[in-house]
């Protein structure tokens, strides 16, 4: 080799570092990319998700797989749950198609809202879990608003429904009843670092959006903090040795650890989502809805947002009981998404050390609760309660492998409405039977035991655990105390007491032994004729599963029953399912139903008794959202 090439060889050997730096400045840049979508700008402090996976991928990796993670998505082949595959969906009086064109997603749309027919595409997809919901992107005199389109994705049941069904309100088949603007609602919750950007025109009256937030999605910075600094700080490779060896220095601790802040610091970090709220004064509204919340993990909650009451006043034009309806009479939660309330209200709350992290991780653990391994099932309650789980049965009075064994059913219960499930109560509370019946609330104990009324449970009560409890005098709106609680609160409640009520006939671990379940499958067969949709589908599900426990066969029939079709294709169906069980039941040889069941002994419904329970429904009509 020559001089002049060993020149050349050294240069480029001296050369291939640079090179292969410049080729790694110019490779893919996740961080950049991210960045670089639409509606992402980190401008507020806030570093992104990505940003902290270099030195925390365990925990990026594990917060990932969350379904809060998945809350808002743009759309793809991954993303999109949905079957836009050119099928028409008929629901509430008109139709829709879903489908998929070029790698984009549409509806083709009827006439909605004023609007003709036409196609929207899918911008947007909020949810992934229950169901996921879908949103176009409008631009108009607003600026460019995310609105949401009628139909949903119900990812266990794998269909098409509408959202006039999926909220606790009568049929309606406007289409455009539930078209929100995400920018106004959904944003604040279900991302992270949000600035809505609504701003005055200059020269008019007028405002305009120009949203954008630091994630899609609820990400590290929902929790931690805005993030900027701290990753800054933390990418030379020095400042991380330092921090790990205890030499960081003074204000190196940019961000919040939820498992090292006080109590009441610990549930804002939930409750700044988990507590529908108002701004906190209420002229803050307009900051929110420009640059955000005001509210930063590691503070608490007030002079930020006030957490919704059942008294709180509803600002105009709202109607005065809005916020009302949303609450049971005693003022615990019955929707979701106010687990704090429910949280700061209970007892072991004022211990000064009950918080969410008591029993939740974001980082372990099954996403479906995100319950932390160690504290499941009664595990929850027995950290604290020690002297309890050495000898459950006599607190409980029930056999220790019974579900009337288990901490959260009494304290717990199951009475809270969101996303066509009914969820646990976040209020943490021992059951009481007068309290409950004379509220109109459902109750613990008759949830389980489904055959007996309200003074049976009281008196059990009152054996138990003392004379304080006593039997309920009367029920709202003065429906019978004589026969079951469920199946009369069932038949008469409101529609929240009659969701609760039917989600808990299809229990498997109810008190009535499964092959004496036939009654309960008769009156919840009932609620498939339900004026709310959202009420029929909880009706089908436990009649899907009562029937799995009687072998009555009717699987097929239950199935093909749509709880969104119309009056004219549900009402025929209902009659026929009547006929089948009754002739199923009288096959199967069912034993007695017990007086009190609202049916007959050959197990036809009891129209004389239960005709006017149905009719006190009139009283009970309300509307709630989620």
């Amino acid at each position: 080799m020559g001089r002049g090439a060993g020149l050349i060889v050294t240069a480029c050997l001296a050369a291939g570092p640079v090179a292969a730096g410049v080729g790694l400045a110019i490779g893919y840049d996740a961080r950049r990319a991210e960045a670089a979508r639409p509606l992402v700008a980190r401008d507020q402090d806030y570093a992104g998700a990505s940003a902290c996976r270099a030195c925390h991928p365990d925990h990026h990796a594990s917060w990932r797989r969350t379904y809060h993670a998945s809350m808002t998505q743009f759309p793809d082949r991954a993303t999109v749950l949905g079957r836009f595959d050119g099928t028409p969906v008929t629901l509430f009086g008109a139709t829709a198609t879903p489908f998929e064109r070029d790698g984009r997603f549409y509806f083709r749309l009827p006439a909605i809202g004023g609007e003709g027919p036409r196609e929207a595409e899918i911008a947007l997809c909020v949810g992934s879990r229950r169901y996921q919901q879908y949103f176009e992107q409008v631009e108009g005199p607003s600026g460019t608003i995310h609105r949401r389109l009628p139909l949903l994705w119900h990812v266990a049941e794998a269909r098409w429904m509408h959202l006039n069904g999926a909220f606790l309100e009568p049929d309606d088949d406007d289409w455009s009843r539930h078209q929100a603007v995400w920018n106004l609602n959904c944003v604040f919750c279900h991302n992270t670092g949000i600035a809505p950007g609504l701003k005055p025109v200059a020269g008019t009256d007028d405002k305009r959006f120009d949203t954008h937030v630091a994630d899609v999605g609820i990400a590290c910075e929902s929790c931690h903090g805005p993030a900027r600094g701290h990753a800054a700080r933390y990418a030379s490779p020095v400042a991380r040795y330092r921090a790990e060896l205890g030499r960081a220095g003074p204000g190196a601790q940019a961000v919040v650890d939820p498992l090292r802040v006080g109590q009441a610091e610990s549930a804002a970090l939930c409750g700044q989502c988990h507590a529908q709220r108002l701004p906190d004064p209420m002229d803050k509204v307009w900051t929110f809805l420009d640059t955000g919340p005001t509210f930063r993990p590691g503070g608490g909650l007030a002079g930020h947002v006030a957490p919704l009451t059942r008294d709180t006043p509803v600002p105009p034009p709202g109607a005065p009981d809005t916020f009302r309806q949303r609450f049971w009479s005693d003022g615990t939660a019955r929707l979701t998404a106010y687990e704090h309330q429910g949280l700061t209200q209970s007892p072991c709350f004022r211990g000064g050390r009950f918080s969410c992290t008591s029993c939740h991780t974001m980082h372990a653990g099954d996403i479906a609760g995100q319950l932390a391994p160690d504290r499941l099932g009664d595990r929850a309650c027995t950290q604290c309660h020690d002297g309890i789980a050495r000898n459950p049965g006599a607190h409980t009075h029930h056999a220790p492998a019974s579900s009337g064994s288990r901490c959260v059913e009494c304290h717990m219960p199951p009475i809270v409405y969101g996303v066509l499930e009914i969820h646990r109560s976040h209020r943490v509370e021992s059951p009481d039977v007068a309290r409950d019946v004379e509220g109109g609330r459902p109750n613990a104990c008759t949830a389980c035991h489904i055959d007996r009324g309200a003074a049976w449970a009281a008196d059990r009560m009152r054996d138990f655990w003392g004379a304080r409890y006593r039997r309920p005098q009367a029920r709202p709106g003065g429906a019978p105390l004589d026969a079951s609680e469920a199946l009369t609160s069932l038949h008469a409640g409101d529609p929240l007491q009659r969701a609760v009520y039917l989600a808990a006939l299809g229990r498997p671990d109810g008190a009535v032994p499964p092959g004496a379940r036939g009654f309960v499958l008769a009156n919840t067969l009932v609620g498939l004729g339900d004026a709310y949709g959202a009420v029929r589908f909880l009706a089908r599900r436990s009649a899907l599963s009562l029937d799995r426990a009687l072998g009555l066969g009717l699987a097929s029939d239950l199935a093909a029953y749509d709880v969104q079709a119309g009056r004219d294709v549900r009402d025929p169906a209902l009659q026929a399912l009547l006929q089948r069980f009754a002739a199923a039941a009288a096959r199967a040889r069912l034993p007695p139903p017990p007086d009190g069941a609202f049916v007959t002994p050959d197990y036809r419904i009891d129209l004389d008794r239960v005709r006017p329970l149905l009719g006190r429904q009139a009283s009970n009509v309300i509307s709630v959202g989620e």
